[in-house]
C-alpha cells in the first residue's frame, strides 16, 4: 500500500510540474519574450531555453510512465478495471491516449523546435548579426505547440480527476 501511495504522489508531482511548466511557457514566457530587445531575448533564450527543454523532457517522460506503473501496481493483477466499458477505464484510457499525443507534440515539435531556436540564437548572439529571418516562424511554432500541449494537458487533467471521482 505504501508503495502505491509513493508512486501516486510521484505521478501527481511530476504531472503538476509538467502542467505548470507548459502553462508558464504558453501563457507567460512565450508571449513575453518577443517584447524584449533582440539582445535581451537572445540572452534569455540561450541561457534559459536549454534548461527548460531538459525539464520538460524529464517531466514528459516520467509523468505518463509513473501513471502507468501506478495503475498497474494498484490493479493487483485485475486488468478488467481498465476496461473502457467502465467510467474509470474510459477516462484512464482517454488520458493515456492523450498523454501519447502529448509525447508526440513534445518530442516531434516542441523539443526539436526549441533546440533549433537555441542553435540559431547562439550564432546570432555570438556573431552579433541581425536576427535570422526564420527565427520568428520557429518562435511561433513553439508558441502554438505549447498552446496545443497545454490544451491536451488540461483535458488529461479533467480525465484523471473524473476517473478518480
Amino acid at each position: 500500500m505504501a508503495f502505491n501511495t509513493i508512486l501516486l504522489w510521484l505521478h501527481v508531482f511530476t504531472g503538476a510540474g509538467w502542467f505548470g511548466a507548459v502553462m508558464l511557457f504558453a501563457l507567460v514566457v512565450g508571449p513575453t519574450i518577443g517584447d524584449f530587445s533582440p539582445a535581451t531575448s537572445g540572452e534569455v533564450v540561450v541561457k534559459m531555453l536549454p534548461k527548460y527543454l531538459r525539464f520538460i523532457v524529464i517531466l514528459t517522460l516520467s509523468t505518463p510512465i509513473l501513471g502507468l506503473v501506478t495503475l498497474l501496481a494498484s490493479s493487483n493483477g485485475d486488468f478488467s478495471v481498465f476496461s473502457p466499458n467502465t467510467s474509470f477505464g474510459a477516462y484512464m484510457s482517454a488520458g493515456a491516449i492523450l498523454s501519447l499525443i502529448s509525447w508526440v507534440v513534445v518530442f516531434a515539435v516542441v523539443y526539436p523546435t526549441g533546440r533549433k531556436i537555441v542553435r540559431i540564437t547562439e550564432e546570432f548572439v555570438k556573431n552579433q548579426a541581425p536576427q535570422p529571418p526564420g527565427l520568428p516562424r520557429l518562435a511561433m511554432r513553439l508558441k502554438i505547440s505549447s498552446g496545443i500541449g497545454l490544451a491536451l494537458l488540461i483535458v488529461i487533467l479533467v480525465c484523471m480527476v473524473a476517473a478518480a471521482s
